[in-house]
């Protein structure tokens, strides 16, 4: 049972890793398409301190982060950095208003941050779990050190079995 739990988590990582990793091409892919000055002035009109280097940072991040969470290197690391990045965007283009809701005060949907809030705990998952079994990130894991009563008793089953 837990080898198919195990199983489950990995392979849950991974669909993690590939959704995530295909949003952040998307929308840098994009962002780049539209034009970064395009980008800089969405920012500037929110007042967004440094408009111009979280324009650039955010479409290089968006496409190398994308690329590595997709091939799973340094998973745990651009997690934190979409994390980052979605708290950014919350304070920075989505909380303008205040108090922050949902909803118009007629009660009507009016869209928000519900999107930025589902994708910085995405990258918070990602950041606390690491990229699991089928990623580059496992291969470059150290193991653990096993204690020496551990180390004997191996020695011992494998002296056992080779006699035999």
């Amino acid at each position: 049972m837990a080898s198919f739990l195990r199983f489950l988590q990995n392979l849950g990582l991974l669909l993690a890793r590939l959704g995530l990793g295909g949003i952040l091409l998307l929308h840098g892919w994009m962002r780049w398409n539209a034009g970064v000055q395009k980008q800089i002035d969405y920012l500037t009109q929110f007042r967004t301190p440094y408009a111009e280097v979280a324009a650039w940072g955010s479409i290089i991040f968006e496409l190398v982060g994308g690329v590595l969470l997709i091939v799973g290197a340094l998973t745990r690391l651009v997690g934190l950095g979409v994390l980052i990045e979605q708290i950014l965007i919350i304070a920075y283009t989505s909380w303008y208003k205040w108090p922050p809701t949902l909803l118009n005060p007629d009660g009507t949907y009016k869209g928000g941050y519900e999107y930025n809030v589902a994708l910085g705990l995405l990258g918070l998952l990602l950041f606390v779990m690491g990229g699991g079994a089928v990623s580059i990130d496992r291969l470059f894991r150290r193991k653990k050190p096993t204690a020496p009563e551990e180390e004997d008793e191996l020695a011992e089953q494998s002296t056992t079995r080779s006699a035999m």
